[in-house]
Order: C-alpha cells, then structure tokens, then sequence
C-alpha cells in the first residue's frame, strides 16, 4: 500500500518585505503527502513538472524527504508551475500575499490545464493504494471514476464548479471520498449553490465517511454519521506563517484513519484531533507550507535573470550538533577521567554505608545506572537508579547517601525532588562550575564532583546527552579499575571507543540496503536489556524517542518470556536492538533463537561484567551517531512545540 498524491508540481517562493526568503515544493496534495511521509508512511507522487531550475526544486524537495518520485514525469521545454507567497511586516503584523506572478518582475508561470496523463497514472495504480487530491480537474476527475480506491479530497478552491451545474458537481464528488476537507469559503459556496441550510446536509449530498470543516483559529467541525462534532483549538500558536496548516491537520486525519482501520467515531475524532493541533502549531511557527519539515532552499539568480525564471541553489554547509559532540567525545572523557571529580570520589567512604540511590534523568539517568553497579559491585552495597519523581515519592528516611547526575549540575527536579534530604548526605556529579552550582544548590563544595576543568569548559548542545551520560560514569569505572588494580584505563576507553568506531562504519557501509527497510522513520524498536546492559539501553531508548523519528519498547530478557512475547507478535515488524555480553547464558541461546527470524541488530561487548557495562554504553553513542549520518540528519536539533518547552522548563511541585 502507498499514499498517492496526484498533480501537476508547484514551486513555492517566499518573500518577506519585498525580498526572497527562499523557495520549496508545493501545492496542497503534495504537500499533504510530505507530511504523510514523515509521519512514518510509503508515499509517492504521480505528476508532471518541467526540466527547470523550478522542477528541479519541486522535484528535489519530495526526494530529500524520502517521498518516491520515480512517477513524476520531467517534461523538457514545460516551465513548471511556481507559486509567490510574500508577506510584509505591518507594525509587527504579517500582511500575507500570494500570487501566480513574481512579485519582482511580473513574470508568469503558470498553466491551467494539467499536463498529467490519467490512463498512464491507472496503469500504474495497486488497488490498495490510497489517492490524495485537491482539486477536480477534468484529468483528475478521469483517475476519480474510474479507479475503486480509497480517495481523500482536499477542496480548498470552489472556482472550477462554476463550470458545471448542480448534478455534474453532484456526480463528481458523491460517493467517490473517504475523508473530505473544506474550509469555511468552500462550505459557505456549497451551502448557496445548492440552497442547504447546514453541514449536515452537504454531508448527505456529497456523502463521504466524513467531512471535516477547518476554521482556523476557531476549531474545526467533523460530520460523520449524520452527526456533528465542533472541536475548539486551545492555547493557538502565535503564528508566523499559516500557510500548509491546513495541509499537515488533513495529513494527521488520513494517516490516523488509516491506522484505526478506516473507522470513524468520537475517540478517533478526538485523539487525532490533539496530534493534528500539535503538528499545525508546528507548521506556523515556520516560514513555509513545509518549513516544519526541511528548511527553504536558498537560491540566488543567475547571470541576469530574475530568480523565477533561472537560479542556482545555494549549499549550505551542515553543520550538525550530533556529529560535533560526538567527534569530541572520546577527548572529553579523558578529561573528565583527569579531572579532580575523581580525587573527591575517593574521599567518600563507601565501606561505612549499607545504601545509596542514584538519580538522574535523560542521558544522566545512564550514568547514574551505571555509578550505582560500579557501587554495588565493589562494596556490596545496597544501590539503586532511580528517576527524580521517583524519589520525590519514596520514604528516605534510611537512605544514607544519594549521589544527583545533572550536567548542569543545577536540574530543578533533582533539587526539588530531595529536598527532604540533608544536604551533607547529597553529592551532585556534573560538569557545571563550581562556584555557580554551590550557590543555586546550596551544597558544599567537597559534595560537588564536577568533572570541568580549566581546558574542559565547553559544553554539549542539542537535546542529546554524549559527555552527560559518559564522562559521570568514566569516573566510577575509574574507581572500578584502581579497585580491581586492572590495566590503564586511559588504553580501555581508547579501545572501546576506536572499536565501536570502526564496528559501525563497517556496519553500516556493508548493510545499507537492510539498513534503509531497517531505519525508515516511524519504525518501533523493541530493545532487549539484562544482565550487563542496562546502562546502554536506557541510553540508548532515551536518545531514540528524544530523538524524535522512532520510538520503542524495552522488554527486560527473561521477563519477556512472561508473556510479552504475545505483543511482540502481533506487531506489524518485528526490529530489534539487542545488547549483550561476550558470553551468553543458555536462556539467552534461546531467546536469540526464538529471535532469529525477524530484523536484528546484535550489539555484542568483548567483555563481561561492568567493563561490558561501560563497553555498551560507549557502543549505544555510535549507534545513534552512525543512524544520525545515514539519514543525514542532525537528531541532536528535533522539532518540538512551544508548549512542549513549557514543561522542559517547568519549576516546581513533581
């Protein structure tokens, strides 16, 4: 099954007082389709575009975002259509414009009549795939009846059903939709020409399983079973460009009622009503009908012509906080290592406590995890990792020491969270200054173990933790190695590091083809943990889902077998990452075949115990580093709502 869009290409420029922003594919269909690919479906366009700098764009748009182009057919000597939005700042308001002519030189790039061939397009049609529109041109309207898929139709424009009476239009539309998006112009026009009274009523004459009426900051109607349901949009987004918001909430709709088995009732109406209202306060947020999605192309005119009619792309080198922080990893380790941090962890005495709870959260939860072994390991002690809340909601009277892992060393939730706590009995590790965390903490300074140093100030950026969750835990594995009197650390990290380098790259050079159906977006991921890696796969499941393009499960080994192997088999793929140490138990001989048949990705360590611990968790890094390159994405910059930032920041009561 794929998800079609059928038309003519458009290319988009954006300007804003009266200069060029930049250009990008468009036109509602394929617009929608972008959304729909990046919501985790197999899409592809059937169209037609000219062999020009503008097809060029259009075409080069859908690509980099995976939709299929192999049915677009380029037209040589065909100009291909080019659509000018611009906006001017009027006192702080946007005054928004859009136009068929270039708002430089008055040029014109357009042609009314589609150039698309509907009996090559019927060829090549399965009969489970699913047809997107948003118009009902006479070549469109061929493909319409003569073909028994499911249809979803966005009408947008009333003008082309002034060419024909009441019953052609009737004819055109009735029966032949699954879903129907109008706005309030469209619905208004409908209501006259056929003298209707209500939504209801163009819901029984055009009768599709459901019509949904967007009005903008309003809410939005949906009319199903011959009934109406008003949504109302809470908390709207201050916009900077509305366009495409109605392009990405009809996408969230089809997608949805694909994956509730084309069913209709009020919970579907409203589940997907809160994701399509959290992807258009995405969309306006950003310049562009897909600004949300990839940023505008830069062009800049050539020789003399004006920018419409001939251009060159302008590359822009990428820059990506995930390739950056990880390219530095291995250096700041060491240099937390080096640190003092780990002169301050030997002056605790460990030998005289029975218990100690380890908190963290985010990429600090996997070196909290990992501290808490190093500590159960060497002095038998009672240790726990645990998340902040958690501790918030636990009695701690008998706790005798609680070591905090935040970065900044100043995370609201772990203050907050054990503030109950003596503060002689708190340790924070961190790389945040001295000075700064013991004046916001209120914590001495002999309890603050903070591995900066005068040539290791600099700090990580992006939403992934690399240094958070390592440099903490190299200073424990420190303390593991000194204990157990083994080789120069300095020589394990280098190793581990240089042989996870050199595993992915291999890897991922000689698997690609599995790699590409391994790593589409919106693929769910079951993790399997245990024994020695823990610490890997708490990393490695929070950078994935921080990630934003995949989510996942983590089944604990032999847990799985109670049970959530009925889950895991009703999955429509079945993917895995799976940890493990050098040597296996006999349950897990038998896990891993049970496993073997479906997609999987096996992470074996060189050693066992907590150096495999560590070893993992370096592995868990150049994992998510090696995936960030194959898709050429920067996974440390995903896109995220204004009211998502307002729990991240959030102060207060857990």
């Amino acid at each position: 099954m794929k998800i079609i869009s059928v038309g003519d290409l458009v290319t988009d420029f954006y300007y804003k007082n009266g200069k060029l922003v930049g250009v990008n594919g468009g036109m509602t269909s394929h617009n929608i389709i972008a959304n729909i690919t990046k919501l985790g479906f197999e899409c592809s366009v059937y169209g037609v575009c000219g062999n020009d700098c503008a097809g060029n764009i259009a075409l080069l748009s859908l690509k980099d975002i995976g939709v299929d182009t192999s049915n677009i057919n380029v037209i040589n000597d065909l100009n291909t259509r080019c659509f000018h939005v611009s906006y001017s700042d009027d006192l702080g308001n946007l005054v928004f414009q859009s136009k068929k002519r270039c708002p430089i030189c008055g040029g014109k790039k357009w042609y009314d009549e589609s150039r698309i061939d509907p009996a090559e397009i019927l060829k090549k049609i399965s009969e489970d795939d699913i047809l997107v529109f948003d118009n009902l041109n006479s070549k469109n309207q061929v493909i319409i009846d003569k073909c028994d898929n499911r249809k979803m139709l966005d009408l947008g424009q009333y003008f082309e059903l002034d060419n024909y009476n009441n019953e052609e239009i009737v004819k055109k539309i009735q029966n032949k939709f699954d879903l129907i998006n109008l706005n309030e112009r469209v619905e208004k026009y409908l209501k006259n020409r056929f003298c209707l009274k209500s939504l209801e009523d163009i819901y029984n004459l055009l009768q599709p399983n459901m019509i949904i009426v967007t009005r903008g900051t309003k809410g939005t109607d949906f009319v199903f079973d011959n009934k109406i349901v008003s949504k109302k949009l809470e908390n709207p987004a201050k916009e900077v460009d509305s366009t495409g918001a109605g392009d990405a909430f009809f996408s969230m709709f089809i997608s949805e009622y694909i994956k509730n088995n084309y069913l209709i009732n009020n919970d579907f109406i409203d589940s997907t009503f809160e994701r399509a209202t959290k992807l258009t306060k995405k969309v306006v947020m950003k310049f562009g009908a897909r600004g949300h999605i990839q940023n505008l192309y830069k062009i800049k005119k050539y020789k003399d012509n004006c920018t419409c009619n001939e251009f060159e792309i302008v590359k822009r080198k990428q820059i990506k906080r995930c390739n950056i922080n990880v390219n530095n990893l291995e250096k700041r380790i060491i240099n937390a290592v080096n640190s003092n941090a780990y002169d301050k962890l030997l002056k605790i005495n460990f030998e005289s406590i029975n218990n100690a709870v380890f908190v963290g959260s985010g990429g600090s939860f996997a070196g909290a995890k990992f501290s808490s072994k190093v500590i159960n390991n060497l002095y038998g002690i009672n240790t726990s990792s645990i998340y902040p809340r958690d501790i918030y909601y636990r009695n701690n009277k008998k706790i005798e020491l609680v070591f905090l892992f935040s970065y900044s060393g100043t995370t609201n939730d772990l203050l907050i969270s054990t503030h109950l706590i003596d503060n002689k009995n708190k340790y924070i590790i961190t790389k945040g200054e001295l000075q700064t965390v013991v004046t916001k903490t209120g914590i001495s300074k002999s309890n603050i173990i903070s591995y900066r140093t005068g040539t290791n100030k600099g700090k990580e950026r992006g939403f992934l933790s690399f240094e958070g969750a390592l440099a903490p835990a190299s200073i424990f594995l420190k303390l593991y190695f000194e204990k157990n009197k083994k080789d120069n650390i300095m020589d394990f990290i280098k190793e581990s590091v240089n042989y996870w380098k050199s595993y992915f790259d291999k890897y991922f050079n000689k698997n690609k083809k599995v790699l590409k159906s391994f790593l589409n977006p919106g693929s769910m991921f079951n993790i399997f943990t245990g024994d020695f890696t823990e610490s890997a796969c708490s990393d490695l499941e929070s950078k994935i889902v921080e990630s934003g393009i995949y989510n996942c499960i983590i089944h604990e080994k032999k847990n799985f077998s109670h049970g959530r192997f009925i889950n895991y088999e009703h999955l429509s793929q079945n993917k895995n990452i799976y940890f493990k140490q050098k040597n296996s138990s006999l349950y897990e001989e038998q896990l891993l075949k049970y496993l073997s048949n479906d997609n999987n990705l096996i992470i074996e360590s060189q050693y066992d115990g907590i150096l495999c611990e560590y070893d993992l968790l370096i592995s868990s890094q150049y994992l998510i580093y090696y995936i960030s390159n194959f898709l050429d994405i920067d996974i440390s910059k995903p896109t995220y709502s204004e009211n998502a930032m307002k729990i991240y920041f959030y102060k207060g009561e857990l």
